[in-house]
């Protein structure tokens, strides 16, 4: 991993869910200021991430409104190692061996919409 890069242990708070105070804290990696790692049932996640503006609670975020992504199944390993060989493996390819490997081939997949086409002008 590059050696600038720190990842650090943090919280994401989850929620509201049925009710305004319902929420849900998860333990993970931060990566980058924004960008939180986390394990639920075996499932490896990616979420954008805003931190709690709150002296008191330094390593405490919220979801950054988007949805997750979900890197991998079956994870049975300390996520520190998982989320550092993640990012290593994700830094070796390129972007066209990433869509034809990586997203042309998961599994139930249905049309993804990306907007790779920039307007000139």
């Amino acid at each position: 991993m590059d050696e600038s890069t720190v990842l650090e242990r943090a919280a994401l708070a989850y929620g509201p869910y049925d009710l305004p105070h319902m929420y849900e804290v998860v333990e993970g990696v931060l990566y980058a200021d924004h960008y939180f790692f986390h394990l639920e049932n075996g499932i490896l996640w990616l979420r954008h991430v805003r931190k709690v503006d709150h002296p008191e609670h330094t390593h405490l975020f919220i979801d950054g409104d988007s949805g997750g992504l979900q890197l991998a199944n079956n994870v049975q390993r300390d996520l520190l190692e998982v989320v550092t060989e993640t990012l290593d493996r994700l830094r070796t390819i390129d972007g066209l061996t990433f869509l034809i490997d990586e997203l042309l081939w998961l599994d139930d997949r249905g049309d993804i919409e990306l907007n790779l086409v920039k307007k000139k002008g």
